[in-house]
């Protein structure tokens, strides 16, 4: 097996912070309309409903 170099392991730990970076803006970014639509929704919403609540 080959073994991994210092440069490899510094682009693999690069990569998994630049990941990681990209899922946190998402995440901060739609939050309040993910968290907001979910919590709109009632208990129980028939399919035609959950229709007439997503596009309002």
């Amino acid at each position: 097996m080959s073994e991994l170099t210092v440069e490899q392991i510094i682009k693999l730990i690069v990569g998994a912070l630049v990941v990681v970076a990209v899922v946190l803006g998402v995440y901060f970014i739609f939050k309040d309309r993910i968290l907001e639509f979910f919590n709109l929704l009632p208990t129980n919403a028939s399919l035609g409903n959950f229709w007439r609540i997503f596009y309002g």
